[in-house]
Formats: structure tokens, sequence, C-alpha cells
């Protein structure tokens, strides 16, 4: 019984000859793509034409907070109707959106900035504010 004064932590066995097989797979950059993908991509691609009607496009409710694609097409709609004026459609949206209380910290902000702008604008009225600089 020699090793019982001796401490546990010590008496771990450790195998190094995962550490020193190398490792022979060929790693493929993140961004490769072969030429007959790009040509089968390019070959299908077509122009995204948007109007000011993204949010009919928008995922049902409640989003899956942490589905990128969803949230970034919430803020794309949001700005969309931003950018058109349509402020109040904006404000209808972001409360939609912000009753979810899931949402990611930085989503969440990014919506309540467009929805504290969009009642701004509705308050000054007719969107218009010459006054006042962007932001």
């Amino acid at each position: 019984m020699e090793n019982e004064n001796e401490n546990p932590l010590f008496a771990i066995d450790v195998d190094s000859s995962d550490e020193s097989t190398p490792d022979t797979t060929e790693k493929i950059p993140r961004d490769f793509q072969s030429e007959e993908s790009f040509q089968t991509v390019k070959r299908e691609w077509r122009v995204r034409i948007e109007c000011g009607e993204i949010y009919k496009t928008l995922p049902p409710f409640p989003l899956n907070p942490r589905s990128k694609p969803e949230t970034q097409q919430v803020l794309y709609a949001v700005e969309e109707l931003y950018f058109y004026r349509r402020f109040q459609e904006a404000v209808e949206l972001t409360g939609k959106v912000l009753e979810q209380e899931d949402l990611m910290e930085d989503f969440r902000g990014v919506v309540e900035k467009y929805r504290r702008r969009c009642v701004e604008r509705l308050r000054v009225g007719e969107g218009v504010d010459e006054g006042r600089g962007r932001g």
C-alpha cells in the first residue's frame, strides 16, 4: 500500500499518443468553393429585388432567438420600413418582436432603438425632422 500517501491527482495516467500522431487529413479552408460549385451557384443566382415588403416574408412569431437568419430578416424588415418612412408599421412590427422574452440582448437593443426612432418620427409628424441630424 505504497500509494496511500500519494496525492491522487498525480496518479492520473496520461497518454500522449494522441498528441504525437500527426493529423493526416487535409484541411480545406472555410471559404473554399470548387469551380463546379461556383458555376452552379452562378447559373442559379438571381437578383432579389426588395420593394418595401420584406415584413410580409418574415417567419412566424415567436422567432427562434438563436437563429441569425431569422433575426436578420426581422432587422431588414424594420430597417426597410424605416427607410420608406412607414414608421407606424415599423412600430407595430417592433412591438410584436419585443413581446418575446428570450431575445438576444444585442438584437433586442437594436429593435428597441428602431422603435424609439420611429416613435420620435411619428411624434414630429410626417417623418420629417429638419432640425436634427441622423441618428
